[in-house]
């Protein structure tokens, strides 16, 4: 045994029954890794094991796994390739890859200080096309550092990067939430760690990666970091105070452009950071060699989801060089695992900042969310095997047989099941309780926003017929779905896709299908001018409502700044304000929030099944979903593409079949399901959905346990905040009755 770390192989020992064991190349949190050499085909190859002192830690083990399968998964150049996996005779899982030879870039910056720009640029590019194929399989680095990207050399001796250590975690005490560990781990190391992956893990999201990898290339440019925190996530985000130092600060000569797109990723709110990797690479390609067109290609056919869940803070003392000082050599912060933020920022945290996850209405202009930009998806052809020459069969054979094994060896080491009754804290990390009400009393002008926003939502005079309203597509006592495959607009129209429930919307990043609109305001004037739903027009609509007395004071109120109130702008703003005040909170909200005997020992074990078969890849978040796009048809190809999602507005290749990720939100109330309706059965759906975006086939018990978990998510109607009180009645049923013929 190597006597600095006991209980991992010596030199010469034989593991597996083929890999002798060299030397160690090196040890993160929970693991450590061995250089080998395969006896048969004396092939050199890195080998990692999970640390003896980390093996009575159900977690460790299904961390470590999880990192295997991140790995295996990804087939790109620019991922470190997995060749084996399985158990040691001890029950110690083990993962080998290919071992490369040369260095990361943190040892590059030591020897160099810094890289031309056009240089830095590509390597980085390098990465992104890593770190897209990984966002489009739901995979988030969380620890993007130089440490973690290996300049290696290709066949003909070109630069090659390959990114390290996909899904590493910490082995942690339970009694140990707060501790700091070692580098090279999933939680993120604290000087590349973004503002919300400092307030706690479950929120952040491939964003996240696109603040390091801002972090990254200005460190390879200037040889220093933007901001300079110590070993703790409170004095990261103590730093993040200040914006970081200009490039020119320190000597060097960059493009404006690229300057701007650095501290685009830089960006404390991250609905401002480019939205996807595909669109950092745009940004900072015409800054790199000729070959950075290449790598740019080959990320837009590989095009990422918009990503998971939502917080932002601000940074504080101006940066300057002497502030700033240098990236000090093998000094980059430790890893924090992160499930809770500190006492003071857990306020904040608990609803992600950009929402604030409360029922505050919109009373200006709701125009914050962002313009939605493509989610992460796959094109299958970016990564579909070349078709073999003649001759090379035999190697195709050992290939698929390869991966068989491999696959055999990961579902060896998949831990038990875990017992119906319980969940792992961990496992709820990325979840939270929606909002119980107002987190301060609302002042009147809101109030009467609000108040409005009820009424106009159940008159029908918005209609360009005054035939239906919006309550006709979302009544609010069905959970806010009419449960038609098609709803019925205006004259009985059919609009093309399936009506989405109106509740619980507040923080979603972008509305509708397709995601096209990016706040509430937005897309309420959309439904009301769209001619499948209620064929209305700004001027139609001030008139009828001008015509009412009841209407022009409450306007008034709404509005008490505008000499004339009743516009169609403020039509959707008070739609918007009372949209933003539906919640639907249920047994599963009581659950996070510490009532373990709100869910039934079934419906625990259905969330436990529905976490092991990779669902929560795509639905985390208070709203499970809503949170990021995806391709339908991610593994398997989905059997309807009739309607091909945001390539219908974007015509990118990239965006083929993609859709907005519904809430599961009341899930078991709001079928029929998919964009298109096309299935009644929520039993059905759950199978479709492992079948063809995880390329599962589910047992009939683990379908039946899902489904009974998503019954949790039922929630309770709102009655006090849906139904019209007498003087509101009064003026939406003398308003329709004059609309009447």
């Amino acid at each position: 045994m190597d006597a600095s770390i006991p209980g991992v192989p010596a030199p010469g020992e034989i593991l597996a029954d083929k890999y002798r064991v060299e030397r160690v190349l090196g040890r993160g949190g929970m693991g450590v890794v061995l250089a080998a050499e395969h006896l048969a085909l004396r092939q050199p190859v890195a080998l990692k094991l999970l640390l003896p002192s980390c093996m009575q830690s159900a977690s460790a083990v299904e961390r470590f796994l999880r990192e295997a399968r991140a790995a295996a998964s990804l087939q790109g150049s620019h991922v470190v390739r997995v060749l084996d996996a399985g158990l040691l005779d001890a029950g110690t899982p083990y993962l080998v890859m290919e071992r490369l030879t040369g260095h990361d870039l943190r040892e590059v910056l030591r020897q160099r200080d810094h890289l031309p720009i056009d240089e830095a640029v590509d390597l980085v590019l390098q990465a992104c096309e890593a770190i897209a194929e990984a966002h489009a399989r739901g995979i988030v680095h969380r620890d993007l550092k130089p440490a973690n990207l290996f300049l290696a050399r290709d066949e003909r001796g070109v630069a090659l990067i390959k990114v390290l250590d996909f899904g590493l975690s910490k082995c942690a005490a339970d009694d140990e939430a707060y501790s700091l560990t070692s580098p090279n781990l999933i939680a993120g190391s604290i000087p590349y760690m973004a503002p919300e992956q400092a307030l706690g893990l479950k929120w952040a999201d491939a964003r996240a990666d696109i603040w390091a990898l801002g972090v990254v290339l200005y460190e390879l440019i200037t040889g220093r970091r933007p901001f300079e925190a110590g070993r703790t996530p409170e004095s990261l985000l103590a730093s993040h105070d200040a914006p970081p130092a200009a490039v020119s600060a320190w000597g060097i000569d960059a493009p404006a452009g690229l300057e701007s797109a650095i501290l685009r990723c830089l960006e404390k709110d991250r609905h401002l950071r480019p939205q996807t990797i595909a669109e950092l690479a745009q940004a900072i390609a015409p800054f790199g060699t000729p070959a950075a067109r290449a790598s740019v290609e080959r990320i837009r056919r590989c095009s990422p989801p918009r990503d998971l869940c939502e917080p932002s803070l601000e940074p504080t003392e101006p940066l300057s060089p002497a502030r700033a000082g240098r990236a000090r050599p093998g000094d980059e912060g430790a890893t924090a695992l992160l499930p809770h933020a500190s006492a003071a920022q857990r306020t904040a945290s608990d609803a992600p900042p950009r929402a604030h996850r409360s029922v505050s209405p919109v009373v200006t202009s709701a125009a914050g969310a962002g313009a939605p930009g493509p989610r992460l998806t796959a094109d299958a052809s970016a990564f579909a095997p070349a078709r073999p020459r003649r001759g090379s069969s035999a190697l195709l054979a050992f290939a698929v047989a390869a991966a068989a094994a491999l696959a055999w060896a990961l579902s060896r080491m998949a831990p038990p099941e875990p017992t119906p009754a319980e969940i792992a804290p961990e496992r709820l990390e990325s979840f939270a309780p929606l909002p119980t009400g107002p987190t301060q009393p609302l002042d009147p002008t809101a109030a009467a926003q609000i108040r409005l926003g009820r009424m106009l939502f159940q008159d029908p005079r918005l209609s360009g017929h005054h035939d239906v309203a919006c309550t006709s597509c979302h009544p609010l006592d069905t959970w806010g779905v009419d449960r038609r495959k098609l709803s019925r607009g205006s004259e009985g129209r059919e609009p093309p896709r399936n009506t989405l429930s109106i509740y619980n919307i507040a923080g979603y990043f972008a509305f509708l299908w397709d995601g096209r609109q990016g706040n509430l305001v937005e897309q309420a004037k959309e439904v009301l001018l769209s001619r499948n739903a209620m064929a209305s027009t700004p001027e139609g609509i001030e008139a009828a409502l001008r015509s009412s007395e009841g209407y022009a004071r409450a306007f008034a109120l709404a509005f008490p700044e505008q000499r004339d109130a009743v516009t169609f702008h403020n039509v959707a703003q008070a739609l918007a304000a009372f949209e933003a005040t539906l919640f639907t909170r249920s047994r599963w909200d009581a659950f996070l929030e510490g009532e373990k005997t709100a869910l039934s020992g079934e419906e625990k074990a259905g969330f436990n099944a529905f976490v092991d078969t990779g669902c929560i890849s795509c639905h985390f978040g208070p709203d499970i979903g809503a949170t990021m796009y995806q391709k339908a048809g991610l593994v398997k190809p989905w059997p309807n593409t009739k309607d091909r999602g945001r390539y219908e507005i974007t015509r990118r290749g990239a965006d083929w079949m993609v859709f907005r990720v519904p809430s599961l939100r009341n899930v078991a109330q709001t079928g029929p399901y998919f964009h298109d309706g096309s299935v009644s059965s929520l039993e059905e759906a759950v199978r479709m959905m492992a079948r063809h975006q995880l390329g599962k086939e589910l047992r009939d018990r683990e379908v039946y346990l899902i489904v009974r978990w998503l019954g949790s998510l039922t929630g309770e109607i709102p009655r006090a905040d849906i139904e019209l009180d007498e003087a509101s009645r009064a003026i939406v049923t003398n308003a329709t009755s004059r609309a009447a013929p």
